[in-house]
């Protein structure tokens, strides 16, 4: 039995059943459960469903994503869940790699890996290494309060998109709540803040997680406001304590002998450490390379051509490629493992899925 069969892997979608299809035909092929969790209006139709393999699990919930998260929080699941963007990948040998940690380290209750941005342009990929601060970073503080602050101090979105045991999980995604306070991304803020309170967490140094660029974002931003205009606005007061009270009840449920009110104080804190952390530079290599990444772009590819590393003729046409050439470089220097025969799979995914939609 492979180490895949121990996660489920749980997938919103809204308005985007192409992508979501794309999601459940790429899984259908590994030991892992899905649990696809569909808010449109209209269900997908039983028989491109039915194409799919037995491990794929359709839901047509037309509901909201908050309310189509705490019935997911109320499946069966298996050991270990991660949630996915609907139009969005993770490298199968890194599930397993982040699994066999948490199965290793007991005080581990999330596990992530590094991430690579993608969009489809002309037939190929192009890449991006996002979320450069992720390098290394971990949370192994004993104490909750010190993992929380710390976390929300140095902040990254390191567990939302990770590997975590299933209990954790549960409990966290039970701490999201936005629709009375319409704050931007204050879900995945809340998940974070849960996630830090409630046990250790480390990012490895492996390829995980493909962000796709494809689709814009289905919320509408413009009557979202941002977390630090929300909280020091005192019109906010009644609300903010309101949030905190409620995320503070949740991440503490089942848990006696604890000060409430001071927990509550710790997250409120938790909170204005993020919203005051300083902007931080990326690192000299980081700047070099993205500065040397927007000028090969700018050549033309003739002049490409006779800069290209053979290194990676067996496995990239660089005339297609060169953008995502440069990303697992970069990755290399940085002494990232990225499991290329997956990769490549999910590069051949991609591809075929918008050629077959300008085919049509």
């Amino acid at each position: 039995m492979s180490l895949l069969s121990k996660l489920s892997i749980v997938i919103p979608t809204y308005n985007r059943q192409s992508y979501a299809l794309r999601n459940m035909g790429y899984w259908s092929k590994y030991d892992v459960k899905v649990h696809v969790l569909d808010g449109s209006i209209e269900a997908i139709p039983s028989k491109y469903i039915s194409r799919m393999g037995s491990n794929i699990h359709y839901h047509h919930l037309p509901i909201s994503i908050g309310e189509r998260l705490v019935y997911a929080g109320n499946l069966k699941t298996s050991e270990y869940i991660i949630l996915s963007g609907d139009d969005e990948f993770f490298i199968p040998s890194a599930l397993s790699t982040c699994i066999d940690e948490l199965e290793n380290d007991k005080s581990l209750v999330s596990c992530m890996g590094r991430c690579m941005w993608f969009n489809h342009h002309e037939g190929a990929l192009r890449t991006d290494l996002i979320y450069k601060n992720m390098a290394n970073y971990s949370v192994q503080h004993d104490s909750p309060d010190d993992r929380v602050l710390y976390h929300m101090k140095h902040y990254r979105p390191s567990t939302i998109y990770s590997v975590m045991r299933a209990d954790i999980w549960k409990r966290t995604v039970s701490c999201i709540n936005n629709e009375q306070y319409s704050v931007f991304a204050l879900e995945e803020l809340q998940f974070e803040v849960a996630s830090s309170y409630l046990g250790k967490s480390k990012v490895l140094p492996i390829l995980l997680w493909m962000r796709s660029g494809e689709n814009t974002g289905l919320t509408d931003k413009s009557n979202l406001k941002k977390i630090g205009d929300w909280w020091t606005d005192s019109l906010n007061d009644e609300l903010r304590e309101q949030m905190l009270s409620e995320l503070t009840c949740k991440i503490l449920t089942n848990q006696d002998n604890v000060d409430v009110d001071s927990v509550k104080k710790v997250i409120a804190k938790s909170f204005e450490m993020f919203i005051d952390r300083p902007k931080r530079q990326l690192p000299i290599k980081s700047i070099v390379i993205f500065q040397v990444a927007r000028l090969l772009s700018m050549l033309p590819r003739v002049i490409k051509d006779i800069l290209k590393r053979p290194a990676h003729t067996t496995y990239y046409n660089l005339n297609d490629f060169y953008d995502i050439d440069l990303t697992i470089k970069q990755l290399e220097m940085e002494e990232v493992s990225v499991n290329l025969d997956e990769l490549k799979d999910i590069e051949s995914t991609v591809v075929d899925f918008h050629n077959n939609l300008s085919d049509k």
